[in-house]
């Protein structure tokens, strides 16, 4: 008998096309239909909550399959009650605000803006001529770059470590770093020790870091949390980098840092206002990396991979 695979919610229709192409064939998915749920073995969900009245209507199911990007909540004591398998698809939307933070420490250790400035502006170290290249003849830093880094053995301090900061740490224990994270709660020891992370008050990371990194939610209480007391408290010659929201961040605090020589350099992909106003001071400040708030995936084209992805972990479990 071939499995029905019930989508709950309303889905683009390439969205479902996604789903089913990873499904092994034979595999029919049902849009939300109360007539048909009945029939379902396994219920997809990304914005539907399965709650115990839901359960009741689907009698048949064997395992639901929760899009980590959405807003549905499950009742997991009731589906073990029936039996039910849980699992959560991982959202390529999330984990791409967390790659997208890696990027930008990489980018602020390598000074790639200025380093891409330089270049396109065709500036030369005296003295350097264009010479055919060998394995070991090259015109190693022709732009005259006077410093830049390696991430490996650097001490990065993530603000916060929900769901994308534990993703960018995850990411940043693959070049050697010494993770250290700061959150209202921290998290027990054995998390911390699956994510290879350490936990240090948030002023001692501040002081503790070669970058800082916000991973954290803005409210009324986070508003301006870096400020020209904080950005003073961060270790001479260090970076900051921002990809959470730009009203974490006094901005003008943030620029003078950097003009005084205190941060070495930022990295930012998100403002006070969006778009960034064009007498912004981080317009001018040295050694700034700015991308257009695109850390995170368009949510259609993440809840497409996501269906993809729940797709292949369905035809895995048919697979047994």
């Amino acid at each position: 008998m071939s499995q029905i695979i019930a989508l709950l919610g309303d889905f683009k229709p390439e969205q479902v096309a996604a789903l089913q192409q990873a499904l092994p064939t034979g595999a029919r998915v049902i849009e939300q239909d109360a007539s048909e749920l009945e029939k379902a073995d396994v219920a997809v969900t990304w914005n539907v909550d399965v709650d115990e009245a839901l359960l009741e209507s689907a009698p048949n199911l064997s395992s639901v399959v929760k899009l980590d990007s959405g807003p549905a909540t499950i009742d997991e004591s009731q589906c073990a009650d029936r039996g039910i398998t849980v699992q959560i698809v991982e959202s390529p939307g999330l984990i791409s605000v967390a790659e997208h933070a890696v990027m930008l420490i990489l980018a602020v250790f390598k000074r790639l803006g200025i380093a891409s400035d330089r270049f396109r502006a065709g500036q030369l170290v005296d003295g350097v001529t264009p010479e055919l290249t060998t394995q070991e003849s090259y015109a190693y830093n022709w732009v005259g770059l006077e410093r830049f880094e390696a991430l490996y053995g650097k001490t990065i301090g993530l603000v916060g470590l929900g769901k994308i900061g534990s993703e960018a740490a995850t990411r940043l224990k693959a070049f050697e770093t010494d993770v250290v994270y700061t959150k209202r709660n921290r998290l027990d020891a054995d998390e911390e020790t699956r994510l290879g992370v350490r936990y240090l008050p948030f002023d001692e990371l501040l002081a503790a870091s070669h970058c800082v990194s916000l991973q954290n939610r803005f409210s009324p209480e986070t508003e301006k949390m870096m400020g020209a007391r904080e950005f003073a408290l961060m270790r001479e010659g260090s970076f900051f980098v921002n990809t959470a929201r730009g009203r974490l961040v006094d901005e003008e605090a943030l620029a003078a840092a950097l003009a005084s020589g205190h941060l070495a350099g930022a990295a930012l992909d998100v403002f006070e206002y969006e778009p960034l106003q064009p007498d912004s001071p981080l317009l001018d400040a040295p050694n700034v990396i700015l991308t257009p708030h695109t850390a995170g995936i368009p949510i259609d084209v993440s809840i497409a991979q996501e269906l993809e992805l729940a797709g292949k972990r369905i035809s895995a479990a048919l697979a047994g």
